[in-house]
């Protein structure tokens, strides 16, 4: 089984406030909307059901709803150039653009016992309250990502910064099962 990206998350810092309310009216994009009375950021679609870019008036930006590290730096990159023939913000500005979030899914061969998983795996590093959410929520020291299991076999990484960490997880995960079974 593979890994699969679900969404990638990145932010930046465009290093100059903004009025976002004169911004979204400037932008000639498929989709922006500002509604200070339901949340301060102004959300901006470059392309109709594209990644969505959040701005804050402080020039903190997110982009979010990538399936992929070329996605989400093609956005990245065309936001950027949009504001640059805006003038809101200079040619080469420099926004420390940085990858948060790489949210991938992938399935377990089989169906698995979340109750003997936690267990096995250890109630330190493991929360599992069937009541509250029907997934088991495991977070090992050794990777960097937590993952969501399914009593269906299926799974969520999330808190990974690359693929790679992503299906190094998956494949520590892997190994921890068959080591109790």
């Amino acid at each position: 089984m593979t890994v699969e990206i679900a969404n990638i998350v990145g932010s930046g810092d465009l290093g100059v406030e903004l009025d976002v309310e004169p911004l979204e009216a400037d932008l000639s994009t498929p989709y922006s909307e500002y509604d200070p009375s339901n949340y301060h950021g102004l959300y901006v679609r470059l392309e109709e059901n594209g990644p969505l870019i959040t701005v804050y008036r402080s020039g903190k930006y997110i982009i979010t709803g990538c399936a992929s590290m070329e996605s989400l730096h093609e956005t990245n990159e065309e936001f950027l150039g949009m504001l640059a023939d805006l003038g809101v913000t200079e040619e080469d500005t420099q926004t420390g653009f940085t990858v948060e979030n790489v949210v991938c899914t992938a399935m377990l061969d089989e169906l698995v016992s979340l109750n003997a998983l936690a267990i096995g795996l250890g109630l330190e590093v493991t929360e599992y309250e069937p009541e509250q959410f029907p997934g088991l929520v495991y977070r090992p020291e050794e990777i960097g990502a937590v993952l969501l299991v399914f009593a269906n076999g299926k799974m969520v990484i999330t808190g990974a910064k690359d693929t790679e960490t992503a299906e190094s997880a998956y494949e520590y995960f892997q190994s921890k099962v068959q080591e109790l079974v």
